[in-house]
């Protein structure tokens, strides 16, 4: 994890205890980073400021408060000797978090997976949606509660696209895993799901031994190009803690999340899309749409965020 240096925690300071403070806290101080504390007064609805006169100082007032809470939140922190800022944003929760990345330069953002008050199903809020879709830096969501040591950690990798963008989320994605779980003193494992394209239209139009054939070529492939990635990490396919899935990965991954206890996913979430850049690739969203516990995602060195300071 040495390769944090400027973290950024996101934290409501509605909430009675701020364990994701405490993590990034002890990340900081494990990494000799420095550490910025944020919360965010939302946006007020158009009917609240036509029918609150004072909603101005209203917002004022709500600042202030969030100040103070912030700034208790640090104390502890600051008489350890950790560098601790902290700061009340205004405006739309996701746009302005991603905006004190850039300004920061952040490269580490934490914060809850969902909100207490959010109304989106499933276990991210809405907001922790669109920071894995579009906030530059590593997104670290956890879940609400307090965090514990991390017993399980997972990294899913794809060797198979041959894209270099998705050989460097590889890389980072084994090593971040690797080195979390050494941390917290947890298990460790890697994962990569496969599967034949159109498997079932092309099944039923083949005889059974002839698509049998095709299918061990397919996994003979996989297993060589996992082997070559595992290899400059000093694994391989057979060790015990790499699983090659066999089906589609938004339901063999959630489901291996599931059955193996796991409760922390470290993964790269990006795909390219022409000349808007680089957004969250379908697959990954429907992978998150599916787990339950905290995720780690990564994005390449070259994304291209959609948000800008200037707007």
């Amino acid at each position: 994890m040495n390769r944090f240096k400027k973290i950024l925690v996101a934290t409501d300071t509605r909430l009675d205890d701020h364990p994701i403070v405490d993590e990034a806290a002890e990340i900081a101080q494990h990494n000799g980073a420095t550490l910025k504390i944020v919360d965010v007064v939302p946006q007020f609805p158009w009917t609240v400021r036509l029918s609150m006169n004072d909603h101005e100082h209203m917002r004022e007032l709500i600042g202030q408060e969030k100040r103070e809470k912030l700034d208790a939140l640090a104390a502890p922190f600051r008489e350890q000797k950790i560098e601790v800022e902290t700061k009340v944003l205004e405006g739309k929760t996701s746009v302005e978090i991603i905006r004190e990345v850039l300004r920061g330069e952040h490269d580490l953002l934490l914060r809850v997976a969902k909100g207490s008050d959010s109304r989106h199903r499933g276990f991210f809020g809405n907001t922790g949606i669109r920071l894995l879709r579009k906030c530059p830096c590593a997104v670290w969501l956890v879940t609400p509660a307090t965090t514990p040591k991390f017993q399980h950690v997972l990294g899913c990798v794809d060797p198979s696209t041959g894209d270099q963008l998705d050989a460097e989320l590889n890389d980072n994605v084994f090593e971040l895993a690797s080195s979390i779980s050494q941390y917290h003193g947890g298990r460790f494992s890697i994962v990569h799901a496969w599967s034949i394209w159109n498997e079932q239209m092309i099944k039923r139009r083949m005889q059974p031994a002839e698509f049998e054939e095709m299918e061990m070529k397919n996994r003979d492939q996989i297993v060589n190009l996992l082997d070559q990635f595992l290899e400059k990490h000093d694994s391989n396919v057979r060790a015990d803690n790499i699983h090659l899935l066999k089906g589609e990965a938004p339901t063999a991954i959630p489901h291996f999340v599931q059955e193996n206890g796991v409760d922390l996913v470290v993964m790269g979430t990006v795909a390219r899309s022409g000349l808007s850049g680089m957004i969250m690739g379908n697959t990954a969203e429907q992978i998150l749409n599916g787990i339950w516990c905290s995720v780690l995602a990564l994005k390449p060195s070259g994304f291209v965020c959609p948000i800008h300071l200037e707007d």
